[in-house]
């Protein structure tokens, strides 16, 4: 039986990690408490997070095929970020290196009392990823059973893959992040718009907390299965008829920098894993099993050395 192959485009980055007791004011110099360089990019932690929540352990073979669309710059940066992934038995064949531009970087501060984090995103090469190589990949022999998107690539490239998908029948998810409008033909091409809370407001222009008033809101633009993360609140989840909020898991938060992708990576892999089986999907319960997967990540330090193993969740 061939295995269901997710897709992902998206950025891939280099991730220089600073962890303080707090984030210095306006003019303020602190003494931050570590420093570490980590493999990144939300579009790499979500393609490492689908590859590791798709197998028991680091070395069972995994369930579903993953393959990494991206760019990076022709430095150092670019092998480690590749080799991390291809660590992870991610097919990267369909990243391009993009001559004379640096590879893409993500600056992190870390609160270590709240393991909250702030992020700078510098685009570099990821902003150079080409529309005809992305959709060449899309229209290749290896039709994916799904497309995984974010926002850290350019907008104008994102609205093109989603109206190539429409075409062609493809599934897409979305992660909006960083949050941007998108057209409202957009969300047609949508089936899963996974998003926080931030980003559920800044899309759907609705302030506060109800969340069926945002769900409907994107139901009527045509998006399929609508999923808001709420932090330590739980995840409140819409698809047709069936609504629900999953309670928050209760765990020690030390870092939070790939909870959001670790849940995408989870949902996803579920979201293939069912319909490989059945025509439509129980989004209850993959919600739930996205749920205890991020609340593992953020028991750990980092971006993707935090994200966990399908053998590593509870029961």
């Amino acid at each position: 039986m061939t295995k269901p192959l997710i897709t992902v485009v998206g950025s891939l980055n280099k991730d220089l990690i600073t962890r303080t007791s707090r984030v210095p004011g306006a003019g303020e110099t602190l003494t931050a408490e570590s420093f570490a360089t980590g493999s990144g990019g939300k579009g790499a932690n979500q393609a490492v997070a689908c590859a590791r929540l798709s197998k028991h352990d680091i070395h069972s073979p995994p369930k579903v095929s993953i393959n990494m669309v991206g760019a990076v710059g022709d430095d150092s940066f670019a092998t480690e970020l590749i080799r991390d992934l291809e660590r992870d038995d991610i097919n990267t064949d369909a990243v391009q290196t993009i001559k004379n531009m640096n590879t893409g970087v993500s600056v992190i501060i870390v609160e270590e009392q709240s393991g909250e984090n702030r992020i700078l995103f510098s685009p570099g090469a990821n902003y150079s990823l080409e529309s005809d190589h992305v959709l060449e990949v899309l229209e290749g022999p290896d039709h994916p059973n799904l497309v995984i998107l974010q926002l850290e690539i350019r907008l104008e490239l994102v609205l093109r893959i989603l109206e190539f998908a429409k075409q062609h029948g493809i599934e897409v998810l979305l992660n909006p992040a960083p949050a941007l409008e998108l057209p409202e033909t957009a969300y047609p091409a949508i089936s899963h718009l996974v998003m926080n809370e931030t980003e559920a407001a800044t899309l759907s222009g609705k302030s506060g907390n109800d969340w069926e008033a945002v769900a409907r809101r994107f139901h009527d633009l045509g998006v399929k299965n609508v999923i808001i993360t709420l932090g330590g609140e739980g995840v409140f989840y819409a698809s047709g008829e069936r609504r629900g909020r999953v309670s928050g898991e209760k765990v020690k938060v030390v870092d939070t920098t790939a909870a959001g992708d670790t849940f995408v990576g989870a949902y996803a892999v579920s979201v293939v894993s069912q319909t490989a089986d059945r025509d439509d999907v129980d989004i209850e319960q993959a919600v739930r099993g996205a749920n205890k997967a991020a609340a593992m990540t953020v028991q750990k330090k980092g971006a993707q050395e935090a994200i966990p193993y399908l053998g590593e969740l509870p029961g």
